[in-house]
C-alpha cells in the first residue's frame, strides 16, 4: 500500500524516528494517539538492513514495471485482435483491462468450440460435481477446470458483487442468507461465465434490464416446470 511504500522509501534515506514514521501511515487517529503505530514502526534498523531493504525495493519497482509493460502489451494485442470483444466484455460489472484479455486469452473469443453456456462453466471448473446415488447428491463441490479462468471470474463475481445497483449484487446477497459466502461467489462467477458465453456468441454488450440471460432450452425447462406445479396445486383444491 502506499502507507507502506512511504515509509520504506523513509527508512532507506535513514529516517529512524518512530513518531515520524507513523505520521506517513494512513491509519485510524485512536491508534495513533495511544501510541500503538509507534510502537509497531520501533526498531533496530541498521546499516545492513537498510541495504538489503534497499535491493528488495528495487526489485519490485522492476517487477512493477515490467507488470505495467506487460499489461500495455496485452492490451495493444486485444485491441488489435480482438477490439468488438474486449469492448463488450468491459460492459460485464467486475470485468476490468485486465479479466476482459484473460477471458479472450484463455476462450479465444470463440464460443463455437462449447455447445453451449454449460459447457463453458463446466470446462471453467465453476459447475458442480455430478456426485448422485439413489437419488442424493454426496457431495457438490466445483470440479477441476482451467486454472487460469478460473480465479479470474471468481475475482469478477467478487467485484460485481460490490457494484451499486447490479444484479449480482442483489442476488448475493440473497444467495448469502441461506449459503456460505463462498459458495454464494461460486454461484455468481457461474452466472458470469453464462453472461460472457452469451456476450461472445451473439456479439452484444451486457444488458441489465434481462439480469440473467437464459438460454432457450433453459428458459423452456423452467417454464415446464412451472406448469406442473400449476397443475399440482390445482388438483389438490378441493
Amino acid at each position: 500500500g502506499k502507507s507502506m511504500l512511504s515509509v520504506i522509501d523513509a527508512l532507506i534515506a535513514g529516517e529512524r524516528d518512530a513518531v515520524r514514521l507513523s505520521k506517513l501511515v494512513y491509519a485510524s487517529k485512536k491508534n495513533k494517539e495511544n501510541g500503538k503505530l509507534a510502537a509497531a514502526l520501533t526498531g533496530c534498523m541498521k546499516e545492513h538492513h537498510r541495504f538489503n531493504l534497499q535491493m528488495a525495493k528495487v526489485e519490485y519497482d522492476l517487477l512493477i514495471k515490467q507488470s505495467a509493460e506487460y499489461i500495455e502489451k496485452i492490451e495493444a494485442i486485444c485491441l488489435r485482435d480482438f477490439p468488438r470483444q474486449s469492448a463488450l466484455l468491459k460492459t460485464i460489472p467486475g470485468v476490468s483491462r485486465i479479466s476482459s484479455a484473460v477471458i479472450i486469452a484463455e476462450t479465444g473469443a470463440d464460443m463455437k468450440v462449447f455447445e453451449n453456456s454449460g459447457k463453458l462453466s463446466g470446462w471453467v471448473g465453476l459447475r458442480p460435481k455430478n456426485d448422485e446415488s439413489a437419488g442424493k447428491y454426496k457431495s457438490t463441490a466445483i470440479t477441476k477446470g482451467n486454472r487460469y479462468l478460473k480465479p479470474i471470474l471468481v475475482q469478477v463475481a467478487w467485484a460485481a458483487s460490490r457494484c451499486k445497483g447490479s444484479y449480482f449484487k442483489d442476488k448475493f446477497n440473497r444467495l448469502s442468507i441461506r449459503k456460505s459466502s463462498k459458495k454464494a461467489l461460486i454461484a455468481i462467477a457461474r452466472k458470469i461465465s453464462v453472461v460472457v458465453w452469451n456476450i461472445l456468441k451473439d456479439l452484444t454488450p451486457y444488458n441489465p434490464a434481462l439480469q440473467v440471460i437464459y438460454e432457450p432450452a433453459k428458459l423452456d425447462a423452467r417454464i415446464r416446470y412451472h406448469q406442473k406445479e400449476m397443475e399440482r396445486i390445482a388438483k389438490l383444491k378441493p
